[in-house]
């Protein structure tokens, strides 16, 4: 386990992704539903009991904190108050959110520092910034002026039934990604599996003429997501904005 610096609230904490972001980090504060049964105990790597309410942290105590919400969009407005109103950097793990809150926490973003998490991943990062470029960047150079050659690109994204959102965050966000480096505009369809038991899987289909190129991340277990939340660490360090996992990869590798 890695004992964080300071004050670390994370909020959705007895949630699937909570629950492994607190298995491999020390938290200060756990927020849960008011209704949850386990509201009031203490449990592991939690250093207070379980709060009902971002409310009822004694603001006065904390120190150099950040928020980690794991929780559900419906949550987001509470997180964003509280945030905003006590100038606290957001970890954003949690997906499924609308334009119209994104674009909100952009504005939060010109008062607090916030992470937008949709993978807590590093290797994701890794897919994106060093496969899926390199890949993209030969498209841009030698197909993108060829209109003999076809490209199609296509995610499939599987996870486990009790997924709420679909298309998952993640295969949103490798949409953008794709889309943003790539230049030539190219419908990229995106596929929802759903099963018993996967963690997440994401593949991406590049297809052209008389071949395919398939490449994909596969994640094995969530104590990947657990270990992604140090990342807290570095946005303590950072000034008002809204950043990527890939923003500070880049910077602290």
């Amino acid at each position: 386990m890695t004992n964080l610096q300071n004050d670390l609230i994370l909020v959705g904490a007895t949630g699937r992704l909570g629950s492994s972001i607190l298995k491999t980090n020390s938290i200060s504060y756990g927020i849960c539903s008011s209704e949850n049964p386990l509201q009031g105990k203490k449990i592991d790597n939690l250093s207070h009991p379980l709060l009902g309410s971002l409310l009822e942290i004694p603001k006065e105590k904390l120190k150099n904190p950040v928020v980690i919400d794991a929780s559900y969009p419906e949550n987001l407005s509470n997180v964003h108050e509280f945030c905003l109103s006590n100038k606290i950097p957001l970890l954003l793990a949690s997906t499924g959110h609308s334009s119209e809150q994104i674009n909100n926490l952009k504005s939060l973003s010109e008062d607090v520092a916030i992470l937008h998490a949709p993978n807590l991943s590093r290797g994701i990062a890794f897919f994106k910034l060093k496969i899926l470029k390199a890949i993209i960047d030969d498209i841009n150079k030698n197909l993108i002026n060829n209109s003999q050659t076809k490209v199609s690109i296509k995610i499939i994204e599987t996870h486990h039934k009790k997924k709420k959102d679909a298309p998952s965050g993640t295969a949103l966000d490798i949409k953008k990604f794709i889309e943003f480096h790539l230049n030539k505009d190219i419908n990229i369809n995106i596929e929802s599996l759903r099963d018993k038991s996967s963690v997440g899987r994401h593949e991406v289909i590049f297809g052209f003429d008389n071949e395919e190129i398939l490449i994909t991340h596969n994640a094995l277990s969530r104590d990947i997501f657990g270990e992604g939340a140090r990342l807290s660490h570095f946005l303590r360090q950072k000034k008002p904005g809204f950043y990527s996992v890939e923003d500070l990869l880049k910077e602290h590798n």
